[in-house]
């Protein structure tokens, strides 16, 4: 296990999702990598390009960072102006010329940025775009999440993973389908704990909304509400949607 279950054990005594706050650390240390040394490199332009960028949440992130840490952009306009160099040459192939097949323009180009698949009978294809991969720092995420998944999974063997998970904030709901389902075979007795501590802390989640619900009612208003109680509404979204791109996905927010 070494360094992995380590990293593990001290997301797990961090607020939230212990697996989110790893992917999360993953893919900010990817991208502030790619700002600090890896703009020009070959094989990283290479990945850029086949993704045609990243998706929305990682390029926005991206522009974010920079902007924080280096008040500008440079970085970003070094990779958009490559992509734009590649892009441009093979949209403007696919502009149809006289004699070209009948197809809508729009339908051409959409096919190009790897959006639609080919229509029957037209197999052409624009250098460089056609076949979009998804965004690299996507990928990297899922690739942490099942590393340390396995990690957490050869972990909760023992006593004290366990104690250390009891008293964390537990996984999220995607993350935890994801590591009952790689579990399930390897570590049947480890899956099974799992299983009853994610049902315990349901129910202690569950118990809490009633009460936050309830306290609302003019009636109880009065009540004074204990933290965990304050934070239920908030807990509940955090498990069933992850905590992605969330710094303090726990925090008292007017509750």
């Amino acid at each position: 296990m070494g360094w992995g279950i380590a990293n593990v054990k001290h997301a797990m005594r961090q607020p939230g999702c212990p697996l989110c706050r790893l992917c999360r650390e993953a893919e900010r240390r990817y991208l502030e990598n790619l700002l600090w040394e890896n703009v020009n490199d070959p094989a990283t332009r290479a990945q850029w390009t086949a993704g045609l960028g990243f998706c929305p949440r990682h390029a926005w992130q991206l522009q974010r960072i920079e902007a924080h840490r280096y008040g500008d952009g440079l970085g970003n306009a070094i990779l958009y102006e490559d992509l734009l160099q590649r892009v441009i040459p093979a949209l403007e192939a696919m502009v149809p010329g006289p004699g070209a097949a009948p197809e809508p323009i729009w339908r051409r180009l959409a096919r190009a940025l790897g959006r639609v698949a080919p229509a029957e009978g037209h197999k052409e294809a624009a250098p460089g775009l056609q076949g979009r991969q998804r965004c690299r720092v996507c990928r990297l995420a899922e690739d942490t999440a099942c590393a340390y998944a396995d990690w957490l999974i050869e972990g909760l063997a023992e006593a004290e993973i366990r104690e250390i998970y009891r008293n964390s904030d537990g996984l999220c709901l995607p993350h935890l389908r994801l590591v009952l389902a790689r579990g399930r075979s390897r570590s049947p007795e480890a899956i099974q704990w799992l299983a009853e501590e994610t049902v315990r802390r349901l129910r202690a989640l569950l118990a809490c909304l009633r009460e936050y619900i309830r306290k609302h009612d003019w009636n109880h208003r009065h009540e004074p509400m204990r933290p965990e109680e304050r934070r239920a509404w908030i807990r509940a979204a955090a498990f069933f949607a992850g905590e992605e791109g969330a710094d303090d996905p726990l925090d008292d927010r007017g509750g």
